[in-house]
């Protein structure tokens, strides 16, 4: 953990801030709650605050988090390999250009019924798109590509 915390601390000293991922164009605007997982600086926890949400970023960099500057958005400084989410909590969950197992076997739970899951990553994990597709088997897919692995998907309603 203290390993990846130096890493992502040194990344954020002098990253340049880019704008939020295209995929938040998908979420609709609400008077919601979201959960945006190693949310790093912010870009797409303030995008979805714009939005309407109340909106929590956790992420392990205290130095990401100290650049958000947005009292909309609760803060956490965590290490997400041990984070259990709340079940039935969230409207809207983001996991973008991160990969965690656990956490990504957890968002069908964590979400209400008609909630949103929007997931990028640009490089290649451990897991098939078989094996994530039976994970959110309960989704309808809203959005999908393979190069990059990006997936939004909403959860049924009658779960």
């Amino acid at each position: 953990m203290i390993e990846e915390k130096l890493k992502w601390n040194e990344k954020y000293k002098t990253l340049t801030p880019k704008p939020p991922s295209v995929l938040i164009n998908y979420i609709p605007t609400a008077n919601a709650k979201a959960l945006d997982l190693a949310g790093g600086y912010g870009r797409n926890a303030k995008a979805l605050a714009d939005k309407g949400y109340d909106v929590t970023l956790i992420d392990i960099s205290e130095i990401g988090i100290s650049k958000i500057n947005d009292n909309r958005i609760k803060t956490f400084c965590l290490d997400l390999d041990s984070y259990m989410i709340p079940k039935n909590e969230y409207d809207v969950i983001l996991m973008i250009k991160y990969f965690n197992l656990n956490l990504l076997k957890q968002i069908p739970s964590a979400l209400k019924k008609g909630g949103y899951f929007v997931f990028e990553t640009i490089r290649k994990y451990p897991i098939s798109k078989e094996e994530f597709f039976e994970i959110f088997k309960d989704f309808e897919v809203i959005y999908f590509s393979e190069k990059p692995f990006r997936f939004i998907g909403k959860l049924f309603n009658y779960k």
